[in-house]
């Protein structure tokens, strides 16, 4: 009777979420014209998002003791190798189970070498963290989710001590896990890796080894989300708490619509069809000040990439031992997360890959054609993009932070498939454009700049 309870619940959460996700259209979403339906598919994993298997995830990650990038490798209760051994296990347990016909999630070990040039590193050693790749069934594009294995005390060096690291970087690797448990039983165009990171805390080592690897390769990488610390709704000093936004960073090194930013204000639309009570705020900085993260190192390679991370910072908990001290409890511990937060977080990336997993490529090329011209027509032209049903073209004017739901003037920003050419009475001299191809089912690409 408490299963056949159980699965009507679960339906019920499942529907209520598809329709709460139909209902709802972007604020300011990257759409030109009427805002993409909800796909069920989506809505419907996003529903199993499950906070009873992200707490015990994160219960389990503590458990280990420590997870510190130069902590043992061969204790099987603690320690880094036992924390690449835990995940590895879990994942495996899925990738068994995936659904039939889909292509099998892959795991691999990775490991690289670190300390021949000093810094945070006392000795020369090798560092493993975790690759799960799951294959699309076209896999021309590949969508990279992120989060750091590695956590830390106040003494960076301290390998040894009680790191617990619940939401630095707990939340990251749940936020992962359920991506691995969920899309193996989802089939996806493109290909989705889960990048289980080390050296994080030690200058960003573990993100910097796949992503040079990346680069060496050529791996196609459409995005990468690197998720840091999503778990946490109090900002300690000030005492404000709020559970309803998460932000993404960005950076721009080409002037304002880098790629980078394109992806920030992607993530924001679907999260806003998707996810509604949960708002994206767009931070156009690299990252906090004086601070980094894993993403960067994949930036510097030159490929897309954000940084998805709490509203609020706790620094009673962030690199912190733990202890009482002055009547504050210190140290990064679950009982100070907010799960039904990190779960809302955790949506968000998961719709974002999905579309973004279902969706065509950015079209290449996108130019104003009659940029040199005087004329107060925009005449914009791209190159034809494979698998494109259709195509959009969205503007904004010049000193705004998102792209118009639609196009000024009641103008029609939908252009079919076989045409790469879109002419306009709106002056270039006042608006940034793109366009953005669609799939069949209607799931919008990135889009690609004019430039």
């Amino acid at each position: 009777m408490k299963r056949i309870l159980f699965r009507a619940a679960a339906a019920a959460m499942a529907a209520a979420v598809a329709v709460a996700a139909v209902s709802c259209r972007p604020a300011g979403g990257a759409s030109a014209g009427e805002a993409p339906a909800a796909d069920p598919q989506i809505a419907q994993t996003l529903a199993q998002v499950s906070i009873d298997s992200v707490k015990v995830y994160v219960d389990e990650l503590v458990a280990l003791h420590t997870r510190h990038t130069l902590s043992t490798q061969t204790d099987p209760q603690q320690g880094i190798g036992a924390a690449v051994d835990y995940l590895a296990a879990r994942c495996g347990r899925w990738a068994q189970a995936a659904a039939p016909g889909r292509p099998k999630p892959l795991i691999e070990r990775v490991s690289y070498s670190v300390g021949e040039q000093g810094g945070r590193y006392d000795r020369v050693t090798q560092v493993p963290e975790l690759m799960v790749t799951l294959p699309g069934t076209e896999g021309e594009r590949e969508i990279l989710l992120m989060a750091h294995i590695d956590t830390r005390v106040r003494d960076v060096m301290d390998s040894t001590a009680f790191a617990p690291g619940a939401d630095d970087d707990g939340s990251g690797l749940a936020c992962l896990l359920e991506a691995v448990r969920l899309l193996s039983q989802v089939p996806l165009r493109q290909t989705v890796k889960c990048l289980f990171v080390s050296g994080e805390e030690q200058g960003l080592d573990g993100s910097r080894h796949l992503a040079a690897r990346a680069r060496a390769e050529g791996w196609p990488v459409q995005a990468v989300l690197n998720n840091d610390m999503i778990g946490n709704v109090r900002a300690s000093g000030t005492e404000l708490r709020e559970d309803r936004k998460v932000r993404v960073f960005s950076e721009s090194r080409s002037g304002e619509d880098s790629d980078s930013r394109q992806l920030a204000r992607y993530i924001r639309e679907t999260a806003a069809r998707y996810v509604p009570d949960q708002e994206v705020v767009l931070n156009y900085r690299a990252d906090r000040y004086g601070r980094g993260g894993d993403h960067s190192s994949f930036q510097r390679e030159g490929f897309t990439a954000v940084r998805v991370c709490e509203y609020c910072e706790d620094y009673e908990r962030t690199h912190q031992d733990v202890r009482t001290e002055d009547g504050t409890a210190y140290g990064d511990l679950p009982e100070y997360m907010d799960f039904p937060y990190l779960v809302r977080n955790i949506r968000i990336n998961l719709a974002a890959v999905m579309s973004l997993a279902l969706a065509p490529a950015a079209p290449a090329q996108v130019r104003i054609a009659n940029a040199r011209e005087l004329d107060n027509h925009t005449v914009l032209t791209w190159d034809p993009v494979p698998g494109a049903a259709s195509y959009q073209v969205p503007c904004r004017e010049t000193d705004g932070a998102e792209w118009l739901p639609a196009l000024p003037l009641g103008l029609s920003g939908q252009v079919p498939a076989g045409q790469t050419e879109f002419r306009c009475p709106l002056s270039k001299d006042n608006y940034y454009f793109a366009v953005r191809a669609l799939s069949a089912e209607g799931h919008p690409g990135l889009p690609g700049v004019a430039r």
